[in-house]
């Protein structure tokens, strides 16, 4: 959606498309678009700006919240500028001059994959106990007799609490299947982005999600 000198874009998803999407701020850019804020529900929001060749790069920073500043320098040592963060996790950078983002080696960038599942697997699983405890006393003490309205609601709140973590668990292990190659192309952000299909991706994503659904139905509105 363009209004004015503003262009808002939905996400494809840091997590899941780092490559991709530094590749397409790049050419946002080109065009005269330059990022300026990531909306915590996953928007993109570019300013009109002039058009600029540049180099993008997202990286997952998975230290402590105290050395952000150093980790932010050693990017400005290197000839790149922040441009963007997410909950200080996601790191956008930018740079006009030639330099190239390289992680040093294979291991190297597979600890930073590595990091990033563990930190994406502990952000969904702050509701797990709470809405597990919650179903259970429910079933325990036979209480799901109640109005239809009601009983979707606590599904759908037991749904994010429960289900969602395990559903997540299953797309990051259909990612990490999907694109074992990944960890090869280190160097290659360019490779990583041609190999990655979106759309099939999508379809997949949705089919896991259905499955869990009719999962949390069972487990919920047939007691």
């Amino acid at each position: 959606m363009i209004w004015k000198n503003t262009k808002i874009k939905l996400s494809k998803g840091l997590a899941f498309y780092a490559e991709k999407e530094s590749i397409y701020f790049s050419k946002e850019a080109s065009k005269g678009w330059q990022l300026k804020k990531i909306s915590p529900l996953g928007f993109y929001v570019f300013k009109k700006a002039a058009e600029e060749e540049s180099t993008w790069v997202i990286d997952f920073y998975s230290g402590k919240k105290e050395d952000i500043n150093e980790y932010v320098e050693f990017y400005k040592d290197s000839g790149w500028s922040l441009v963007e963060n997410y909950r200080n996790r996601y790191f956008v950078f930018k740079s006009t001059g030639n330099h190239v983002f390289n992680y040093t080696d294979r291991q190297t960038y597979k600890e930073r994959l590595k990091n990033e599942t563990v930190w994406m697997l502990l952000q969904s699983l702050w509701a797990f106990f709470p809405s597990l405890s919650i179903y259970l006393m429910l079933f325990y003490f036979n209480h799901f007799d109640m109005g239809l309205w009601l009983k979707a609601i606590i599904s759908g709140i037991l749904f994010l609490g429960i289900i969602f973590p395990m559903m997540l668990a299953v797309l990051l292990l259909y990612f990490k299947m999907i694109y074992r190659k990944r960890p090869e192309l280190y160097n290659n952000p360019k490779a990583i982005d041609r190999s990655q299909k979106f759309g099939r991706d999508m379809v997949i994503a949705m089919i896991i999600g259905a499955l869990f659904g009719f999962i949390s139905s069972m487990l919920f509105f047939n007691q």
